[in-house]
């Protein structure tokens, strides 16, 4: 509830900033409710209030996901693409609900309800959706929408009583105020409580509900920032000391970049060393790689976590684990899911006792392998044994930190004639010493460049 809490409060903060900015700049004097809708000042300020509104209130929700999630890069990151989203969503959300307003007010009556419900739930799910998307995930901003409509719901219900009670008070001063012939608009209170008030329910029920449709989830459990914790929504999610991974983790400057994968597959999720030379535990045994659990934990590096999974999605994982079966070579883990590779092993041997007291993995024979130049995997070794598939989705070399890699980007693979690597419709290309070829061999100290991460071949 901590995170629901600090968003909803940040959310209202914003979306109070944003009514303090504009209104001002609404014209405070009319002859009459059609005259004072057709002031094109009218238009144009009331436009613009729920542009900043939305992007307010999608730059905040950005800044907190980002700082949870860890890094300079991903608050900023997250911050910039709340604004942006937001303000796309405020836009979006006035022009959508500004005409279901007009066609409920025509029905309904100008002051129903109705109409402000039909006219604040468009720009709740606007603003919501944006807010969810800041965190580039389908699900963040699915939930996100469905936050934003109980906001919208909410809010809209509540203007038109705010508005009235505050009109009320007001009358005898704005009667005074007013010119001849002239009224003074008494929205300001409802607009402010409006603003407010979307701010703190789009925060809280899209934080609720984001919390709420997640499957699954890593806490950290021992570690700098114990307590935080991150979704796993990615077909493969990333661990490690890069900012880019979808589970950064800082303050110990041993860990790699890229210390563990979390690979989805159906409703199981597996858990793939990269080939680190520290290798991934799991439950206290160092694997090349296991079908995760609820409750299971995850040692890399000085960081212990937790996995978690959803009642439901608890039981179909249990069910397709105790279906798994055990990955051959004396390591005590269980196999992946149909359509899974097993993780890449270091191409030299693991010597001494694992850290934390695992039991260490055997030992695996030199052989040919990639060795990455850049990016987060720098300097990680990756067996090619039988074939191994590159790309941000592929099991055997992940590279969804890399927005140049496709999916699925291309294969390296034994041959009878030696090691060769074959493109897989990738869209950028695969380029073997600079050159981009549709399938090549590949023979030791040859560069490999997929997206924009490069490989030697050793």
């Amino acid at each position: 509830m901590g995170d629901a809490v600090l968003r909803s409060f940040a959310c209202a903060v914003a979306g109070t900033l944003a009514w303090l900015l504009c209104e001002p700049w609404f014209p405070k004097q009319f002859s009459g409710e059609v005259a004072l809708r057709s002031d094109p000042r009218w238009a144009a300020v009331e436009q613009a209030m729920f542009l900043l509104l939305g992007a307010l209130i999608g730059a905040t929700a950005g800044l907190i996901h980002g700082w949870r999630k860890g890094g300079r890069r991903n608050l900023l990151l997250s911050g910039a693409l709340g604004l942006v989203f937001g303000a796309v969503g405020g836009g979006f959300g006035h022009v959508v609900g500004g005409a279901f307003f007009t066609a409920a007010s025509i029905a309904f009556g100008l002051n129903n309800p109705i109409a402000r419900v039909a006219g604040f739930v468009p720009m709740g799910m606007a603003i919501g959706a944006a807010v969810g998307a800041s965190a580039l995930t389908v699900r963040s901003t699915v939930s996100g929408a469905i936050g934003g409509l109980l906001a919208g719901f909410a809010g809209g219900a509540l203007f038109d009583p705010v508005a009235q009670v505050f009109g009320t008070l007001l009358m005898p001063a704005n009667m005074v105020a007013a010119q001849p012939g002239q009224q003074i608009e008494v929205g300001a209170p409802g607009r402010a409580v409006a603003s407010f008030g979307l701010g703190l329910l789009i925060g809280l029920f899209t934080a609720l509900v984001d919390r709420a449709t997640r499957r699954a989830w890593i806490r950290l459990v021992l570690g700098r920032n114990e307590g935080k914790e991150w979704p796993v929504d990615a077909a493969q999610t990333l661990i490690g000391r890069d900012e880019r991974a979808h589970v950064p983790l800082f303050g110990d400057p041993t860990l790699p970049p890229l210390a563990a994968v979390i690979a989805r597959q159906g409703a199981q999720y597996v858990l793939h060393d990269p080939g680190t030379p520290m290798g991934v535990g799991h439950n206290g045994v160092r694997v090349p790689q296991a079908v995760l659990g609820h409750g299971d934990t995850i040692q890399v590096g000085g960081f212990n976590l937790q996995f978690f999974l959803r009642a439901g999605a608890a039981r179909a994982a249990a069910e397709g684990r105790a279906r798994a079966q055990p990955v051959g070579g004396g390591a005590p883990a269980y196999g992946p899911p149909a359509g899974v590779s097993q993780a890449p092993q270091p191409a030299y041997p693991m010597p001494g006792p694992a850290p934390h007291g695992m039991a260490p993995a055997p030992a695996v024979a030199v052989g040919q392998v990639l060795v990455a130049l850049s990016g987060p995997l720098t300097g990680q070794r990756f067996v090619v044994s039988g074939s191994l598939e590159l790309g941000r989705e592929a099991a055997g070399v992940p590279l969804g930190f890399d927005s140049q890699a496709s999916r699925r980007h291309a294969v390296v693979a034994q041959t009878p004639a030696g090691l060769q690597v074959t493109d897989l419709g990738s869209t950028n290309g695969t380029f073997v010493n600079g050159q981009r070829v549709p399938m090549s061999p590949l023979r030791p100290g040859d560069s490999l460049t997929i997206g924009s991460t490069s490989f030697r071949i050793e």
